[in-house]
């Protein structure tokens, strides 16, 4: 998730000359697809960053991840209920939400055009989240394996599972982090299922840029880009991304996915530089009460 909306992004991370920042990208287990088929994308992104397995509630996941990001805690609503059953539907979810001291959120999207949804819950007081919509990219990992700048100091090293210090180091670049949530911010990617790639761009032995590459069949999610703001502008961000590329092609992933905030700022400019072009847009409804 990514600059001024959710604190999937934080804003000032990400710039367009490679500095880095926070992107949010999830997956489940549905059927592994081509990359070139995007059908099912919006059901693989949907699940994977919460604390633990989404709750099925019809054609809805029902996700609880502390607190820590919208995409993490809503209601993805990948289809439509039978009409007579919606307004049970919506009291269930917030009763899920409610039971675990969270606001009652859900999360459309533009590839599955929900307005009975979003009728009935503009009449129940929900109103749009942040400022605007999250767009979720997608590029072929080809496009993406030569896009480091020439090494000109360090190494990126890429791990299966992080230490302490890439947590440390990932949640330091978060310009609007929340601190009481950190441990819930922990949880989230210590509780990611499936095969991770932890990557650290090291200089003098100092880490100064993270991210997070998880593979589900042919698709790689990529997200927690983070650089330390002395280190900005300076090519990191391009280095792990590129890195992570490769290291997903020897994983058998063959197309990346990353989400981000759909305002023009600098984490969209940087993928839009990458080649990585819009799968579809979402949007997050919150209870007003």
């Amino acid at each position: 998730m990514l600059p001024g909306q959710y604190p999937a992004w934080g804003r000032g991370i990400l710039d367009p000359h490679g500095s880095g920042g926070l992107a949010l990208a999830v997956t489940i287990s549905p059927p592994r697809q081509d990359p070139a088929d995007e059908a099912g994308i919006e059901a693989l992104v949907a699940a994977t960053w919460a604390a633990a397995p989404p709750s099925p509630l019809g054609p809805w996941l029902l996700r609880a991840g502390g607190g820590f990001t919208p995409r993490a805690n809503a209601v993805a609503a990948l289809g439509s209920p039978v009409t007579s059953e919606l307004g049970a539907m919506i009291e269930q979810a917030e009763a899920f939400y409610a039971a675990r001291r969270l606001p009652a959120r859900f999360e459309l999207t533009d590839r599955q055009p929900n307005p009975a949804l979003a009728k009935a819950l503009a009449e129940r007081g929900y109103v749009t989240e942040g400022s605007g919509t999250e767009a979720t990219l997608v590029s072929p990992l080809r496009m993406l394996r030569s896009v480091a700048p020439p090494q000109r100091d360090g190494r990126v090293v890429i791990a299966a599972s992080p230490s302490p210090a890439w947590i440390d180091r990932w949640w330091s670049t978060l310009d609007d982090r929340d601190e009481s949530q950190r441990d819930a911010a922990a949880e989230l990617i210590w509780d990611l299922r499936g095969r991770c790639g932890f990557a650290a761009h090291l200089v003098d032995g100092e880490m100064v840029a993270t991210g997070l590459a998880h593979i589900d069949g042919s698709w790689m999610g990529l997200y927690c880009l983070g650089v330390a703001p002395e280190r900005r502008h300076r090519g990191s961000a391009r280095r792990i991304v590129g890195a992570l590329a490769t290291w997903g092609t020897a994983n058998a992933a063959r197309a990346a996915y990353v989400c981000v905030a759909d305002d023009g700022g600098a984490a969209r400019q940087l993928f839009d530089r990458l080649g990585f072009t819009v799968s579809y847009r979402s949007t997050f409804l919150r209870s007003g009460s």
